[in-house]
């Protein structure tokens, strides 16, 4: 067995590098164990790196006989392998810790990560001295009070009284806007750290662009809301705008019933007709005047059945039924729109004096037949503007309008019992 003072420069020389280099390690170690806490590994590590140093000491003495050890008993053998062992041993402790810190958050990364977060963030002890501050929340406290933040009462003192740039928007959720053209809202909480400490945690979120979607939101409901109103005003008067409509339509009408009238008596009176025709376009004029002075003294509270009778009797038809009045009121409208327009047609082109009105109800749909005695129409029936209006509407309250021809003049419809309108 050769000993360490027998073995050659070149082996001495590596075997005091590798126990270097093993003290080396070892003196990282103790430095990262103190600063992780780590107490027990590092008095352990101390005692290994104390032994490794006084044993490279004797080494070197030994090597340059300084201190009389020549023959000093130390088996090389044994040197390397405990040597290794050891190397082997901080290796191993050293990558251990590199992967703790590599894939483990340090103050300072934690410190970077807070300066680069969008929000104001900071932290106060329970002395209520800041902590920890990011930049953002720097930032906002020049903009505030005109210097960084220091306290938790100057913060809420800030607060309260902000810098006259700074816009108040809600103080009862702590809404500021400030001279940036940023909105941003306070929060205050309180964390207990493991020691049973208070911490309060103060942050500033950046709300500028949910601030303007919210006020955006805000002028389209007041929007909304006077469009409602609007609305709920033409539902509750749409009785009397209806009426209205229906009698400006009939007025209409009457008014080129009274031209077509007047012109048919200026040719006779030209061409010297006959006093029969001249009598027959004179009563179709005065029965057109009676029905527009009629309109325009109607009283506006009668009901509208009663004054699909009215009318009809003022022009010399009667009204026979068959079934009941339906209750909903949009469905009783619209019936009465069919049958006065019926009436009318009754008188102006068939030439009857009586309308049969069937209505029934079948399967959740109501059904209604409108005839009369007059003439059948010698061809198909040409929808006029009195059929075509009422037409669509039933269409566009759901239901369906049919006209018969043959063998009979015969209006067929079909609107739903419920939901309408």
């Amino acid at each position: 067995m050769s000993f360490f003072s027998a073995c050659g420069s070149v082996q001495q020389t590596l075997l005091i590098l590798l126990m270097l280099a093993t003290a080396l390690l070892q003196l990282f170690l103790v430095i990262e164990d103190v600063a992780g806490g780590r107490y027990l590994f590092t008095v352990f590590d101390c005692v290994l790196l104390t032994a490794e140093l006084l044993y490279i000491k004797t080494l070197f003495e030994m090597r340059t006989e300084t201190a009389g050890m020549g023959g000093f008993v130390g088996a090389a053998a044994l040197l390397w392998f405990v040597e290794a062992g050891l190397l082997a041993y901080a290796a191993v402790r050293y990558i251990r810790m590199w992967m703790r810190m590599r894939y483990s958050l340090s103050r300072d990364t934690i410190k970077e990560a807070g300066d680069n977060l969008p929000d104001g963030i900071c932290f106060f002890d329970e002395y209520g001295t800041v902590r920890m501050i990011n930049r953002k929340m720097m930032s906002i406290g020049v903009m505030l009070f005109g210097k960084e933040i220091q306290t938790l009462d100057e913060l809420q003192g800030a607060l309260s009284h902000p810098h006259s740039d700074v816009e108040c928007l809600d103080r009862e959720i702590a809404l500021y806007r400030f001279p940036d053209g940023t909105v941003h809202r306070f929060t205050e909480s309180i964390i207990t750290d493991r020691e049973g400490k208070q911490i309060t945690e103060v942050i500033a979120v950046n709300v500028t662009e949910l601030y303007a979607k919210q006020a955006e939101l805000n002028r389209e409901n007041a929007r909304l809301a006077d469009a409602n109103k609007r609305m709920k005003w033409i539902l509750d008067n749409m009785h009397d705008i209806v009426r209205e409509e229906e009698i400006l339509s009939m007025k209409i009408r009457v008014h080129d019933d009274i031209g077509h009238s007047i012109l048919a008596a200026k040719k006779a009176l030209v061409q010297h007709q006959d006093i029969a025709v001249i009598r027959k376009n004179a009563m179709l004029w005065e029965t057109a005047v009676d029905l527009l002075y009629r309109a325009n003294n109607m009283p506006a509270h009668q009901d509208e059945w009663e004054t699909v009778g009215i009318r009809a009797r003022d022009l010399g038809v009667e009204l026979i039924w068959e079934g009941s009045v339906p209750e909903d009121g949009f469905v009783r409208h619209l019936l009465l729109l069919a049958i006065r327009e019926c009436v009318n047609n009754c008188v102006r082109h068939a030439g009857g004096d009586k309308v049969f009105v069937e209505l029934g109800c079948n399967g959740g749909q109501i059904t209604c037949a409108i005839t009369n005695n007059g003439m059948a129409p010698e061809q198909t029936v040409v929808e006029g503007s009195g059929l075509s209006g009422l037409r669509s509407r039933i269409e566009h309250a759901g239901g369906s309008l049919e006209l018969i021809s043959s063998p009979r003049f015969v209006c067929r419809i079909i609107l739903p019992a419920a939901d309408i309108g």
